[in-house]
């Protein structure tokens, strides 16, 4: 079972898990060192995703250690972004993890993809929740697809994006989970097979228990709420 991240702060430094000197020992120098860099792109796609949705991004910051599920068939299937609840001081919020893996090795296209996936997973998670529509008190995180297997028949990409190349993108990478082969390529030679930092996080593990009294504390963006509301008229999901 895995609970809450704790952060803090107004404005998250992207790379805070990073500062972690155990942390650090497991990356060379020279990988370290890439990462401010991509941390820019990284804000720049959120940036774009932010312009073509006119909504605010979640809170966001990249994660040191991958998760992965190596399935009984011999393949792996990579976790390369959750939307995760956390504490906070003012309670219950949500945040976006990014893996330092996407970060390092997709093409800025296929982040930005990724990004935009994630946000439609958090309307969904915040529509939900404001709502009092969770099904139980522990929510799935399981790769893209297994909480949010019915998203893309709820709330389409174009309810939410102006931007028509980003949602072709969006259903052409994620038409079956994400696709993208180069992307997975690099992650197997110099993530995994090189010894990064893995977890292994079977499906019926990656589960985030979110108490009740907790969903009670979180306050939603106004703006945010009128908007998922139009788009539940227009999907046929009030």
């Amino acid at each position: 079972m895995r609970y809450f991240i704790v952060l803090d702060g107004r404005r998250l430094n992207r790379l805070f898990r990073f500062e972690d000197p155990q942390i650090q020992k497991l990356f060379d120098k020279r990988f370290l060192s890439t990462l401010p860099g991509r941390v820019k792109v990284l804000e720049k796609c959120v940036q774009e995703v932010e312009d073509a949705s006119s909504l605010m991004y979640p809170e966001y910051y990249v994660e040191p250690i991958l998760p992965i599920y190596s399935g009984s068939s011999g393949g792996i299937a990579v976790y390369y972004a959750r939307t995760l609840p956390y504490t906070s001081p003012s309670g219950l919020d949500i945040a976006v993890q990014v893996t330092a893996a996407l970060l390092k090795y997709s093409t800025k296209s296929t982040l930005k993809t990724v990004l935009a996936h994630e946000l439609l997973h958090y309307i969904d998670l915040v529509r939900r929740m404001s709502k009092f529509e969770m099904i139980s008190d522990e929510v799935s995180t399981s790769t893209f697809e297994a909480m949010y297997s019915d998203i893309e028949r709820a709330i389409k990409p174009e309810y939410i994006y102006s931007d028509k190349t980003l949602i072709r993108n969006i259903k052409r990478k994620f038409a079956n989970g994400l696709e993208d082969f180069k992307l997975k390529d690099k992650t197997l030679n110099n993530w995994i097979n090189k010894g990064k930092p893995i977890v292994e996080l079977p499906p019926e593990e990656n589960v985030i228990r979110i108490p009740v009294n907790m969903i009670l504390t979180i306050k939603f963006d106004p703006i945010l709420l009128l908007r998922i509301r139009e788009i539940e008229k227009k999907s046929g999901i009030v």
